[in-house]
């Protein structure tokens, strides 16, 4: 397959998503955290990713493909009140921003938009209210709203609907340190009109099989309101079709992250994030990311 469709291929089955960006429901370290009955919260992230290699069946293929991708996301969440024990966090996230390919993918262009809106409620069960110690599930529902254009390789939007369910377990482990795992499923819709981004000439049919995503982080609290962790990500699955025909793609990612966050004011959170892929089967990898979020309570 030549590098050009190659990335274009890649990109439609899903690459490029918001908080969502690359190839699972990236979740930073704390976010499972119970928050207190009636916050709200507007959160604003932005998140500039480069990527300058391709991979096939986890051999780097030759030449020197560049994408560059510029984020935002604007978030709203409310906490509701179950009982003692559960409360519900509906969320309405939207992501926006440009993509731009380089290099071999030159020819893909590049591409400013809305991506697809986002529909989430976190349910959180406070397991030990004391030490913090949660375990929490969210459905996602991705809303086939944002910029798509058919005959164009590189859009915000995917033109399909998408359901992910994630769960999420944290707990203190020793004094000032805390473990967060996160697991998710990604399931997907058919996009029924991907021509360009599927090398097509008249619309063909993407299908794409379910995504496996873990993630788990190693917390650092060295003082009130601050915080540091060092993750692992490892996503797997996600084979994508064409009009039936495979594109041998099956995903097989691990990325590495070190992020730290604190407060600045009683009700604002700054966050940096920074990662990397150290291990690529199929696809674009991730040379570099950063993540900055400003998370504020009200």
């Amino acid at each position: 397959m030549p590098l050009s469709r190659l990335g274009a291929c890649a990109l439609a089955a899903g690459i490029l998503l918001g908080p969502c960006t690359a190839l699972a429901i990236d979740v930073e370290a704390g976010d499972y955290t119970a928050l207190p009955d009636g916050t709200r919260a507007f959160i604003v992230y932005g998140q500039y990713a480069r990527r300058d290699a391709a991979y096939a069946a986890g051999d780097r293929q030759p030449g020197t493909p560049r994408l560059a991708s510029t984020v935002g996301i604007a978030r709203y969440l409310q906490v509701l009140r179950i009982d003692d024990r559960w409360t519900v966090d509906p969320q309405l996230l939207l992501p926006f921003g440009h993509l731009r390919a380089s290099g071999d993918l030159a020819p893909l262009g590049s591409r400013s938009g809305v991506g697809d809106l986002i529909l989430a409620t976190a349910f959180k069960y406070k397991i030990d209210a004391a030490s913090g110690e949660v375990f929490g599930f969210t459905p996602y529902l991705y809303v086939p709203t944002g910029s798509y254009d058919a005959d164009q390789p590189l859009n915000l939007g995917e033109n399909r609907w998408k359901l992910a369910l994630q769960t999420a377990y944290t707990r203190a482990i020793a004094p000032r340190w805390r473990v967060d795992a996160v697991g998710d499923v990604t399931f997907f819709g058919k996009n029924d009109a991907c021509r360009a981004a599927c090398g097509a000439a008249a619309d063909a049919t993407l299908r794409q099989k379910p995504l496996y995503a873990g993630q788990l982080y190693l917390r650092y609290d060295p003082a009130a309101g601050v915080s540091t962790a060092l993750g692992i990500t490892h996503t797997l699955g996600g084979e994508s079709r064409v009009d039936g025909v495979s594109l041998n793609d099956t995903v097989g990612t691990t990325a590495v992250k070190l992020m730290a966050s604190t407060f600045v004011a009683p009700n604002l959170q700054l966050m940096a994030t920074v990662a990397r892929d150290v291990h690529v089967r199929n696809g674009l990898r991730e040379q570099a990311r950063l993540n900055l979020r400003a998370f504020y309570l009200f």
